[in-house]
């Protein structure tokens, strides 16, 4: 179910972003897709079967990516898709090294996702950590949220804290068959929709 809400809240924002950049609705919405999308990797991280499979995928899907979304936004930077990629593999090396050089990998975790670009940046990665570790979830998403916008000036991302809440209340009941190969797709495909869109327009 919280796949169905992701991608559903991605189109949204992603549709305001490209078509109605003055409407404030649209990104709001969207607010809720990123966490859905992080909690997704960490729960992926946490009972794939083959984890290099589960690399290769993200891989595919980041490069196949990458054209649409650029051309859509007009950017340099690189995909959501990259930036989880980035954050399941520092997440992996979190989770396997026993000793206190793992927490190292928060500041080598800043500079990649800053440095180079990476959609939401290091925020993701924060954002992952809390996930992974499942204590008050919510509380430290508002921290972290309010440190994004001291920031950023971004206000509305205090909005992006109502997928913790959810998260914490309800079990989610992962997507099965095609309806899970659509989910899988759904990032490139709605991207290119969009840029078709655009480009008709």
């Amino acid at each position: 179910m919280f796949e169905i809400i992701a991608m559903i809240t991605m189109f949204i924002d992603h549709l305001g972003t490209a078509f109605f950049p003055d409407q404030m609705e649209f990104r709001i919405i969207g607010r809720i897709a990123m966490p859905l999308y992080t909690f997704g990797i960490v729960q992926g991280y946490k009972y794939t079967k083959n984890f290099n499979k589960y690399i290769l995928r993200l891989v595919i899907l980041a490069l196949v990516s990458q054209p649409f979304y650029s051309l859509l936004f007009h950017t340099k930077g690189l995909n959501m898709v990259f930036t989880l990629l980035v954050c399941l593999i520092l997440l992996k090396y979190y989770d396997q090294t026993k000793s206190k050089s793992k927490y190292l990998i928060i500041p080598l975790a800043a500079y990649i996702l800053e440095a180079i670009d990476f959609d939401y940046g290091f925020y993701a990665f924060l954002l992952t950590l809390i996930y992974y570790v499942g204590k008050k979830i919510v509380w430290r998403h508002n921290l972290l949220n309010i440190a994004y916008i001291c920031i950023n000036n971004w206000v509305i991302q205090l909005f992006s804290f109502l997928p913790s809440m959810l998260i914490t209340k309800y079990e989610n009941h992962p997507l099965r068959g095609r309806m899970r190969n659509f989910y899988r797709i759904f990032y490139p495909l709605h991207l290119a929709f969009l840029l078709l869109l655009d480009k008709i327009i």
